[in-house]
């Protein structure tokens, strides 16, 4: 399948290259800065918000993987600055829908996160917490921003809402939850797995699904 990854740079974005393209699929990585992208044919260094840039990554693909994101100056302090619009990942969504149905592209999955649109009530004290009252809060207004674009688009369309995301191997010991609580926590690279491996796999019975590690 040929495969646009979107936030080829990212955390959850690597993963998504390397995984697609160890499962045999023909992958163009898509970034704002020139990073190193073993095995994609084909690196796109571009704004997804310059006029035209996802129009022309989108020509000839099949589907779309999408690991973009707000960003903060310090991912680690929940208080940082945005140095991201407080609306990038939904207005990339729109831009992206857009020109997906002008060239005849159906899947997308999108990184949402464990909390947004239908899973608030789901989600443990601390992360409310942080929502309030710290700029995780834009994250996750954009997120629900991006979800209801896609939900609208008529695309065949699945926004995985990871829990805590963590660094670590893939595990193949993925399983979905119905909430958020405390102390769930899952790789990137298994969220990265999970959505290379759904790729071509009805979703329409979930299209929100919440993703954490496996018990052993």
């Amino acid at each position: 399948m040929k495969v646009l990854v979107l936030g080829a740079s990212g955390g959850v974005g690597a993963h998504l290259v390397r995984l697609a393209t160890a499962a045999g699929h023909e992958v163009t990585a898509m970034s704002r800065t020139r990073v190193d992208v073993p095995g994609a044919a084909r690196l796109v260094v571009d704004d997804v918000q310059r006029e035209g840039a996802i129009d022309a990554a989108v020509v000839g693909q099949e589907a779309v993987l999408s690991a973009l994101g707000i960003r903060r100056a310090k991912a680690s302090n929940p208080w940082s600055d945005l140095v991201s619009p407080p609306d990038f990942t939904s207005r990339t969504a729109a831009l992206l829908v857009d020109a997906m149905k002008r060239h005849g592209v159906r899947r997308v999955i999108a990184v949402s996160a464990a909390g947004v649109g239908d899973s608030r009530e789901g989600l443990n004290w601390m992360m409310r917490f942080f929502i309030r009252w710290s700029n995780v809060g834009a994250n996750y207004r954009d997120l629900e921003g991006m979800e209801q674009v896609y939900a609208a688009s008529g695309l065949d369309w699945c926004c995985v809402r990871p829990t805590g995301l963590k660094d670590g191997p893939v595990s193949k010991r993925v399983r979905q939850l119905d909430s958020f609580p405390l102390n769930e926590w899952i790789s990137r690279a298994d969220v990265a797995d999970w959505m290379v491996e759904h790729l071509a796999a009805d979703v329409s019975n979930d299209r929100t699904p919440i993703l954490t590690e496996g018990r052993s």
